[in-house]
C-alpha cells in the first residue's frame, strides 16, 4: 500500500489526460518536490487529468490506465541516466504516435532529446508550462510552439532560453500528494529559495535555478500552517541547494517552533553548507529528533579551493565539533575524486580527514563518485578521467575506508558524461539500443555505437564536438 494522501480524483471522461512519469523507483518520485508542484499545477485545470507513472509499472497511480490511454506523456528528467529509462518505456508501450514532453534540469542540453520527445521544456513548470500544453491542446503549430518562452521544439527548434519566474512567489501546495513510503517520510517539502549564490565551478545548479530568488516569509508561514494544522504532515523538508543563505532564515524557525506548539513534526534540512552552517537552524533540527546531518567537502583542501569551494580544512572541524556538542552523532561527507590535477596525495588528504572526524566521534559514512563535467558550468570543457584510473582511484578509497564508503558506481558516471554533453547523435544511440535489446545496458550501448560507427569514449571523455548546448541561454 502506497499510503498516499492528497491524491487527485476526478472522472476521467472528457478530460484532457496528462501521463506525468517519473523515470525511477515510487520512493524517488514520491520525494520529488518538482513533480508534487507540476501534479497539483496541472489538475487545477478542471479540463486536464494529470495522473503519475513511475518506472515500476505502466498503469497510472491514480486509475490504473495504460500509458497508451493518454493525450500527452511528459518526462521528469532529473537525472542523464534516468534518459535510458525514458526510451526503455516509448519502445515498451509503443509511445512513438504519442505527443511527448520533456522537462527537468537536464534539459539544460535539449539536442540529445530530440530522438524521443516532439518538445523540451527547458526552466521551472510555473513559469511557462501551461503555455505549453494549452498550445498543445489548441493544436497550435510547432513553429508557434518553439515561439514559447522556455520551449524547444524537436522538428523546428535550434536555439532556446530557458524561462523562469523572476520572482519566487509562485505557486506551492499546502496540500501536496505524500507518502510514509518518501525518503522524507510524510512530508511538506517547502523550496525557500531557488539558485545559489556561492560559485562553485563544477556544479550545474548555480546555472539552471540562476538567479538567486528567495521565497517570502508570509507564503512560506501561510502553507506551513495550512500543511501542518489540515493536512497533517508528519515532518516538513525545508528544500534549497543554500538553505543557511536564506536571509529571514531565523524568522522562520520561530514561526515553526511555534506552529510545533500546536502540532508536533519533524524539521528536515537534507544538505547544508560546512562554511555557512546555522547554529539556531542546527540546534532545531536537534530539536526534532535529527541525528544526522550531510556535508560535501568534495575533496581535499586545495582541490577545494581549485573548483570554487573555499573553506579549509580546519572549518570543517570546527563544524563536526559544534555538531557533536549540540547533539549530532552522525555525519554523511560527500566527496569527488577523478578532478583535474588529482593526485593520489589528494586521496590521502580525503582518507586522513575522514578518520579525523571519526577520530572527534562522530560517526562517518561517505559517499565518493567520480567527477562529471556538466554542461553550462565553468568546468564543461574538462575530461572525464579514464576510466581505468577512476577504477584505480575508487579500489584505494574502498580499501582506506572499508564499509562506510558508498558509491554510485563508474557506469554512472560514465553514462552521466555521455549524455550531458551529448548531441542528437546520442539520442539516436540509446533509442535504437532501447528498439533492439531487452535491457539496456553499458554493453548494449557499446554494441550499438559500433555499429553506428561511433566512439562512445570520445563522448564520455570530452562530449560532442559541436557542444550544441551553448545554444541554449539559461539565464
Amino acid at each position: 500500500m502506497l499510503d498516499e494522501k492528497f491524491v487527485v480524483r476526478k472522472r476521467v471522461r472528457g478530460k484532457f489526460r496528462i501521463a506525468l512519469v517519473y523515470p525511477s523507483t515510487y520512493k524517488v518520485a514520491i520525494s520529488n518536490l518538482g513533480l508534487r508542484i507540476i501534479y497539483h499545477l496541472l489538475n487545477l485545470d478542471d479540463r486536464i487529468y494529470c495522473e503519475r507513472f513511475t518506472a515500476e509499472s505502466g498503469r497510472s497511480l491514480e486509475t490504473g490506465s495504460r500509458l497508451k490511454e493518454f493525450d500527452l506523456i511528459m518526462f521528469c528528467y532529473q537525472y542523464e541516466p534516468d534518459l535510458l529509462e525514458i526510451a526503455r518505456l516509448i519502445t515498451e508501450f509503443n509511445l512513438f504516435d504519442k505527443p511527448k514532453v520533456i522537462g527537468g534540469p537536464c534539459t539544460c542540453n535539449p539536442f540529445p532529446l530530440k530522438e524521443l520527445a516532439d518538445y523540451v521544456y527547458i526552466g521551472e513548470a510555473e513559469s511557462k508550462l501551461m503555455d505549453l500544453v494549452e498550445g498543445i491542446m489548441d493544436e497550435w503549430k510547432p513553429e508557434e510552439l518553439a515561439s514559447l518562452e522556455g520551449v524547444f521544439v524537436s522538428s523546428v527548434s535550434e536555439t532556446a532560453a530557458r524561462a523562469y519566474p523572476k520572482k519566487l512567489n509562485t505557486f506551492l501546495p499546502a496540500l501536496q500528494i505524500s507518502s510514509r513510503l518518501s525518503v522524507f517520510g510524510d512530508a511538506l517539502l517547502l523550496d525557500v529559495s531557488r539558485g545559489c549564490r556561492w560559485g562553485c565551478l563544477f556544479c550545474l545548479g548555480r546555472g539552471i535555478y540562476a538567479p538567486y530568488r528567495e521565497r517570502d516569509l508570509s507564503q512560506l508561514a501561510e502553507v506551513m500552517e495550512e500543511g501542518v494544522m489540515r493536512g497533517g504532515y508528519e515532518a516538513i523538508a525545508l528544500i534549497s541547494s543554500d538553505l543557511c543563505s536564506y536571509s529571514k532564515l531565523e524568522e522562520l524557525l520561530e514561526l515553526m517552533e511555534g506552529l510545533r506548539k500546536a502540532k508536533e513534526f519533524r524539521l528536515i534540512a537534507p544538505s547544508l553548507r560546512a562554511d555557512a552552517l546555522n547554529e539556531k537552524l542546527l540546534e532545531a533540527l536537534v530539536k526534532s529528533g535529527e541525528k544526522t546531518i550531510t556535508l560535501a567537502p568534495e575533496s581535499s583542501e586545495e582541490l577545494r579551493y581549485r573548483i570554487g569551494k573555499a573553506f579549509p580544512d580546519e572549518r570543517l572541524f570546527e563544524v563536526c565539533k559544534l555538531l557533536k556538542r549540540i547533539g549530532i552523532s552522525r555525519v554523511k561527507l560527500y566527496f569527488m575524486f577523478g578532478l583535474p590535477g588529482e593526485t593520489f596525495k589528494d586521496l590521502e588528504a580525503i582518507v586522513k580527514l575522514v578518520r579525523e572526524i571519526r577520530n572527534a566521534g562522530l560517526e562517518v559514512r561517505v559517499s565518493a563518485n567520480p567527477f562529471v563535467p556538466k554542461p553550462h558550468t565553468p568546468m564543461e570543457g574538462e575530461e572525464l578521467e579514464d576510466l581505468k584510473a577512476l577504477r584505480e582511484k575508487l579500489r584505494f578509497l574502498r580499501r582506506e575506508l572499508k564499509g562506510i564508503l558508498a558509491t554510485d558506481g563508474l557506469r554512472q558516471a560514465y553514462l552521466q558524461a555521455v549524455i550531458s554533453r551529448g548531441d542528437e547523435k546520442i539520442g539516436r544511440l540509446i533509442l535504437e539500443s532501447a528498439k533492439k535489446y531487452e535491457e539496456l545496458t553499458l554493453t548494449a550501448l557499446r554494441r550499438e555505437a559500433e555499429r553506428m560507427k561511433m566512439n562512445l569514449d570520445e563522448y564520455a571523455r570530452k562530449g560532442s564536438e559541436e557542444k550544441p548546448w551553448r545554444r541554449i541561454k539559461l539565464t
